[in-house]
C-alpha cells in the first residue's frame, strides 16, 4: 500500500508544480502587457501655475551689497596675527599670561569665554612658541568675516627638546565700534575644511 500512495503523492506534487509554472508564466505575461500598455499611453503633465518671483527689498539690497575694502582686509590681516602672537604662546609656569594681553584684540563675549578657559601643558609640551602665521579669507563681509589661520609653532617638552608643528584655526572677526576684533576661534579640522 505504501508504493501506490507514494506514486500518487509524487504525481500530485508534480502536477502542482506544473500548474504553478504555467500560472507564473501567464501572470508574467499579464504584467508585461500592462507595462507595455502604460508606456503607449501619452503622459499628460499636470498643469500647475508657474509662480512668478519678484525681487523683494532684501534681495534688492543684497544685489547692491558692498564688498569689503582693501583697507578693511589689511586691518584684519594685522589684527589677527597680533592676537595670535599673544594667544598661541604658552608656558606651563604661567598659563594665564595670554588673557590680559589679548584684551585689546577680542570682543567682550570672547574675553568672557577666555576668562573661563583653563590652559595647561600636556605630557609632551610645556611651552609653545609661535613662529609664523599664514592667513586666508574664508568668508568675507562688511561686519563679520571668517579667516583660516595656519600657525607654525615650536613646542618644547619637559626635557627641553623642541619640535615644530602647524596649528589650523578658523577665526571669526567682527566690526566693533569701527575696529576689527576677534569674536570666536576654533581648531579647524579636515571635516570642516577639506
Amino acid at each position: 500500500m505504501k508504493g501506490p500512495v507514494k506514486t500518487w503523492l509524487g504525481a500530485i506534487i508534480a502536477l502542482g508544480m506544473i500548474a504553478l509554472l504555467i500560472g507564473s508564466i501567464f501572470e508574467g505575461n499579464r504584467i508585461e502587457q500592462e507595462q507595455a500598455a502604460a508606456k503607449q499611453q501619452p503622459v499628460t503633465p499636470e498643469k500647475r501655475p508657474v509662480r512668478q518671483y519678484t525681487p523683494n527689498e532684501q534681495a534688492a539690497e543684497e544685489k547692491q551689497a558692498e564688498v569689503p575694502t582693501e583697507e578693511m582686509q589689511t586691518e584684519i590681516q594685522e589684527v589677527i596675527p597680533e592676537f595670535l602672537k599673544v594667544y598661541v604662546p604658552f608656558d606651563a609656569a604661567s598659563p594665564d599670561d595670554f588673557l590680559k594681553k589679548s584684551k585689546p584684540y577680542v570682543s567682550e563675549n570672547l574675553y568672557k569665554a577666555l576668562e573661563q578657559e583653563q590652559r595647561r601643558g600636556t605630557l609632551t609640551s610645556v611651552k609653545t612658541k609661535m613662529i609664523n602665521v599664514e592667513l586666508e579669507p574664508q568668508k568675507e563681509g562688511l561686519e563679520e568675516q571668517w579667516w583660516n589661520a595656519d600657525i607654525e609653532v615650536e613646542h618644547t617638552d619637559q626635557d627641553g627638546k623642541t619640535n615644530s608643528s602647524t596649528l589650523a584655526y578658523i577665526i571669526k572677526v567682527i566690526l566693533v565700534d569701527g575696529k576689527w576684533k576677534i569674536d570666536d576661534l576654533g581648531v579647524r579640522s579636515r571635516a570642516w575644511n577639506p
